[in-house]
């Protein structure tokens, strides 16, 4: 049989930050699995606004078997390799001790006042779980409608029933301050993706200036069956969206990121938003009721008067790229664009099963700050 040789998973990262409803409904305790009675589970369905329209849910579940427990691989500090932790172990501080920072899902509520370098520095008080099921838990009683957070984390997508859902690991929470700026409040991600030449659908960008993007993510996970590993890829859809002024810049990176010679895969990271929540239109004449259009004829109201009346709200639930990441590497005199159309060949996305398993590449993943502006100056630096 034909070696397979695994390629990297394509990763992403999230962070949303803004104001939270609490409902009876946003934190479930100890459900019981409808299939499998053994699995308890709690889950997380936080609704968070940003103030400017925007909506997110913080979606999360997580739990264990009564019968036969659930192993934790958590990262060991100073290493790249694993331990092995059983559910029961969780809190055991003889095996905490050797953990990495990033193994835990860090809660914080509030700060603590610590000397560094000798100085008195406010730092956030973390609370670290190995766990979401944990951290679920502590937070239930802890949060309430108003308050702001900050959570980020690792974003991974699945389907389930022929649709894609969002997998959302939470590896941080931060109780933000009640007089916190929301200005910047959002919900955010970066993304590596597969691009082939079938990727970019542009063909009402000149009237609509909007473009559809079936982007590629590639994983790779156990066969049920076979329990082989194997490599599949997601469709991932994202959109482009540009404004009349930015039409022309957002043309050139469409052209120059997005379209993709033949037999070539393009791994690039993106930048984007989560763009959930009603945007509203412009309102016509063809839009109003029959009831309304009667009236203004009728005389009782004016057009204009009735126009205002009305709000064309339209719902969006869309992954919007904001633009191509930038990175500087080492020794390098100008940030790139973060892709390369070398790791990835056409043949890699055409999958066969392995005899046995093998090793799989793996890839840390930063916390890091995304940015707010969406700025598309920085093409006119790059070199063509």
């Amino acid at each position: 049989m034909t070696e397979q040789t695994f390629k990297q998973a394509t990763f992403g990262r999230f962070t949303s930050k803004g104001s939270i409803t609490v409902t009876e409904d946003s934190f479930q305790l100890d459900l019981k699995g409808k299939n499998n009675p053994s699995w308890n589970y709690s889950r997380i369905n936080l609704k968070m606004e940003d103030g400017k329209g925007g909506v997110f849910f913080l979606n999360a579940q997580d739990g264990f078997s009564t019968v036969n427990g659930r192993v934790i691989y958590a990262k060991i500090k100073d290493s790249k390799e694993q331990m092995q932790i059983q559910f029961a172990d969780r809190f055991n501080e003889a095996v905490l001790e050797h953990l990495d920072d990033r193994a835990f899902v860090r809660v914080a509520l509030d700060k603590i006042e610590v000397e560094k370098d000798g100085k008195k520095v406010q730092v956030w008080n973390y609370h670290k779980f190995l766990t979401v099921y944990d951290a679920i838990s502590f937070l239930k009683p802890r949060l309430q409608t108003g308050m702001k957070l900050f959570v980020s984390g690792n974003a991974n997508y699945s389907e389930y029933n022929d649709s894609l859902n969002k997998d959302l690991q939470i590896q941080q929470i931060l109780l933000l301050p009640e007089d916190e700026s929301m200005d910047d409040a959002g919900f955010k991600f970066k993304q590596n993706v597969l691009l082939t030449p079938e990727s970019l659908d542009d063909s009402k960008f000149e009237e609509e200036l909007t473009a559809h993007v079936t982007a590629k993510l590639y994983y790779t996970r156990k066969n049920k069956q076979t329990k082989q590993k194997e490599a599949y890829t997601l469709d991932l859809p994202l959109v482009i969206r540009a404004t009349e002024d930015k039409k022309d810049k957002v043309r050139k990176m469409l052209d120059k990121y997005f379209t993709v010679e033949e037999d070539t895969v393009r791994r690039i990271q993106l930048d984007g938003k989560f763009n959930t929540g009603y945007v509203s239109g412009q309102v016509t004449e063809e839009d109003l009721p029959e009831e309304a259009k009667e009236l203004i004829e009728d005389g009782f109201y004016t057009m204009e008067e009735v126009l205002k009346m009305y709000a064309k709200r339209d719902r969006v639930d869309e992954l919007l790229v904001t633009r191509p990441v930038l990175y500087k590497a080492q020794d390098a005199k100008i940030p790139t664009v973060d892709m390369d159309d070398e790791t990835y060949k056409p043949e890699d996305l055409i999958f066969t099963q392995d005899e046995e398993e093998p090793a799989e590449e793996t890839i840390e993943i930063e916390e890091e700050e995304i940015s707010e502006d969406d700025d598309l100056s920085f093409l006119d630096e790059l070199e063509d």
